[in-house]
């Protein structure tokens, strides 16, 4: 028991000279397009007209074989931190930093085949999309926006 209340008036000691601080960031840009919208362009004969009306201007447009990629994107991210320092000497601290981050850039791409005829719709992680168009075959997916 003694060893106890020696390590529990310790902690409280170190605790009591110690620096504590929390710190909590929010960062946004840009908004996902509505759910309406991205719905909306479930058809089979959806042009690149409607897409941009439904959804406005697109962040990316690059080619894809004879067809092309559109994406929007949109980020939110939200840190919490959480920062105990202990002074040990004079000139010396310790410290501990514990962080929580959940940074998400999310995007939606909109494949067109060279009639600008709407064939895939994806949404995922933006730099996942913008990769997996950068190393697409050089021909358009079988698979349909339905079938996706």
């Amino acid at each position: 028991m003694v060893g106890l209340g020696r390590v529990g008036l310790f902690a409280a000691t170190l605790f009591l000279a110690s620096c504590v601080s929390v710190v909590w960031e929010r960062d946004r840009w840009h908004r996902p397009p509505p759910r309406a919208a991205v719905d909306s362009l479930d058809g089979d004969d959806v042009h690149l007209a409607a897409c941009l009306e439904a959804l406005g201007a697109p962040l990316h447009v690059w080619q894809v074989a004879d067809g092309y990629a559109l994406s929007w994107a949109w980020y939110d991210a939200e840190e919490v931190s959480y920062r105990v320092e202990f002074p040990l000497t004079q000139a010396f601290n310790a410290s501990v930093d514990i962080s929580t981050i959940d940074r998400n850039t999310q995007g939606l791409m909109l494949l067109f085949d060279d009639l600008d005829r709407l064939v895939l719709v994806k949404e995922g992680f933006l730099q996942d999309l913008m990769a997996e168009g950068d190393s697409r075959s050089p021909a358009l997916p079988l698979k349909s926006k339905s079938g996706a």
